[in-house]
């Protein structure tokens, strides 16, 4: 809880923020098992080693430093995954990683267990396509379906339609400038 209210804190768009809404990632639990083992063996099978073998303290120190750090950052990602949908955008953090999608370039969202690499941390997935080359981001927020309608809220050029967004008919290419 510290990291998402951390990551919330410093990472929060500047603004209005009581027209924000936050939504936190949703996290499987063998995500979760999977990255803390892996921070106990990092742990255990790093510095355990070290105090045993007599190596000196600058060297120890660096272990210890280098092995905190790997440790940090996949826990900053487990827990500092989350989603601001704003006025104008989709912010979605991802520990040190950030992807701004404008609503305006939203062109579908749909539901999938895709095990891609993106800033979810559950394979319970939306799969957001935007923009005219149809890039697409995957996110997992625990609330899928607050997340869509605070997304259908502020993009009034989006429908829902049970589980999924679209573009209304006729509004694929609103808010795109002409090129002259």
């Amino acid at each position: 809880m510290f990291f998402v209210t951390f990551a919330r804190d410093v990472f929060m768009p500047l603004g209005k923020a009581n027209q924000d809404h936050y939504f936190p990632s949703k996290r499987d639990t063998w995500i979760v098992a999977l990255i803390w083992g892996s921070v106990l063996i990092s742990l255990i099978g790093g510095i355990v080693p070290l105090s045993e073998t007599g190596i000196s303290g600058p060297e120890t120190g660096l272990v210890v430093v280098l092995i905190g750090a790997m440790d940090g950052l996949m826990l900053w990602v487990l827990y500092g995954t989350g989603y601001w949908v704003t006025r104008d955008e989709l912010l979605t953090r991802c520990g040190p990683f950030s992807f701004r999608i404008r609503m305006a370039d939203i062109e579908s969202i749909v539901p999938t267990m895709s095990v891609l690499s993106s800033p979810a941390c559950s394979i319970d997935r939306l799969k957001i396509v935007y923009g005219l080359s149809q890039q697409n981001l995957m996110v997992s927020p625990s609330d899928q379906a607050g997340f869509l309608a605070a997304i259908v809220q502020k993009c009034p050029t989006l429908v829902v339609l049970h589980d999924r967004v679209r573009k209304k008919a006729g509004s694929s290419f609103e808010g795109v400038e002409p090129i002259i």
